[in-house]
């Protein structure tokens, strides 16, 4: 199943000392994956401002599904911070828990149309977790910021 999000999304902000913790609910496992990456940009710059001029794929891998959302993460904050690429709406299809296949529709950063937001170095495997609660998915990432 393919999930397609844009920021804003509804999630909740959790109390840590040093670092950003979210809590982020998804209908399937893809709309949590497609969710978090729609927070993800909301941190880390204006998506409002971001037009889909262009579109990035992303294919993953990884021995569960935690291990799946802190690479997931960390290869869309390397996407922002090295390659400057922002996006404004993803399309997530999760294979399994341990595969999945993304399209991001944005375009490269222009310091003249985008404000950077918050600096996020790595998704953490801190309190990690990822898992179905009843009809819906749930996940709880730690940020180093």
């Amino acid at each position: 199943m393919k999930a397609r999000r844009s920021p804003p999304v509804a999630y909740e902000m959790l109390d840590h000392t040093a670092d950003l913790g979210i809590e982020v609910r998804g209908e399937s496992l893809s709309d949590l994956f497609a969710a978090t990456g729609a927070v993800l940009a909301d941190l880390m710059f204006d998506p409002a401002k971001v037009r889909e001029r262009g579109t990035r794929t992303i294919r993953l891998a990884a021995g569960s599904k935690e291990e799946l959302m802190v690479r997931w993460l960390n290869e869309l904050i390397y996407l922002r911070e090295v390659e400057e690429f922002l996006w404004r709406s993803l399309e997530v299809e999760a294979a399994g828990e341990t595969r999945l296949e993304a399209a991001l529709h944005g375009e490269p950063h222009d310091p003249d149309a985008h404000v950077f937001r918050e600096g996020l170095k790595a998704a953490t495997y801190h309190q990690l977790r990822v898992a179905r609660d009843g009809p819906q998915w749930s996940g709880r990432i730690i940020i180093d910021v």
